[in-house]
């Protein structure tokens, strides 16, 4: 919405006919996916992470386009009603989802909604108090924990949890997001294959692009790590992987 959250990166829109047009005009220009704020975050002042924002009708819209494109939609949704209308809306996945009751999470699960925690952001932030804006180390010390035990609920109950990081905030980067949030992630009570499905299979299928990466079998792209451990025994051995293969060829660096 005007003045929402993303409103510096994104299309401001206010009502369900601008949200239809800069949908199509997004997808007309190659977008895969559409992102929408349903909420107020942490990276922005005069804000807080409970605020709706998007409606109900205005998130349906975006949507419904996307989806006429065969594309998935997201939406940024941290406060609880905000997931709601999110949900509500047909998103594909609730980016953060930190206020999760038990109502939200029967929601998801009667929906076959994903979650993408991107724990990875809030964590940095707080490790960094004397680095950031005292406004965003404030909310995100703030929804820490109710962030961690509305994950740690979801993932007992079912709700499909997809591993995403929200790289570009503050001191999350793209090199060592993946590690961070696949630690976090085990710390929440996710076993070691529920953390690897959902940082491939589940991946790939939320994304649409399932049929040709997320898993090792035939016809699908040679992405690997080569370990020299299990990862179901240990998730550590993903941040130190001796080799990284991408479309069949040997690529250089680790997630960490």
């Amino acid at each position: 919405m005007t003045g929402g959250h993303g409103s510096k990166i994104g299309m401001e829109v206010d009502g369900v006919d601008e949200v239809r047009k800069a949908s199509r005009w997004n997808l007309k220009h190659g977008a895969q996916t559409i992102k929408l704020m349903a909420t107020g975050g942490v990276s922005l002042d005069g804000e807080q992470p409970t605020d709706e924002q998007l409606s109900v009708e205005e998130l349906t819209a975006a949507v419904l386009e996307a989806h006429h494109k065969g594309k998935p939609a997201m939406a940024h949704a941290q406060g609880t009603q905000g997931i709601k209308n999110a949900i509500l809306a047909g998103v594909d996945s609730v980016e953060h989802a930190v206020y999760l009751d038990d109502e939200t999470i029967q929601m998801l699960l009667d929906t076959n909604t994903a979650i993408v925690p991107t724990m990875a952001a809030p964590w940095q932030m707080l490790q960094h108090k004397d680095d950031i804006p005292a406004y965003m180390y404030d909310k995100a010390s703030a929804l820490w924990e109710a962030h961690q035990q509305s994950i740690r609920d979801a993932a007992a109950a079912g709700v499909n949890v997809v591993m995403g990081t929200d790289a570009g905030t503050s001191y999350n980067d793209f090199k060592s997001g993946p590690g961070v949030e696949i630690r976090l992630l085990a710390s929440v009570g996710m076993t070691p294959e529920q953390v690897l499905l959902a940082s491939t299979v589940r991946g790939a299928e939320l994304l649409g692009i399932a049929e040709r990466v997320g898993e090792l079998v035939p016809g699908k792209d040679a992405d690997m790590l080569i370990l020299d451990r299990d990862p179901l025994q240990d998730l550590a051995v993903l941040t130190d992987a001796p080799r990284v293969i991408k479309r069949g060829q040997a690529v250089t660096g680790s997630l960490n």
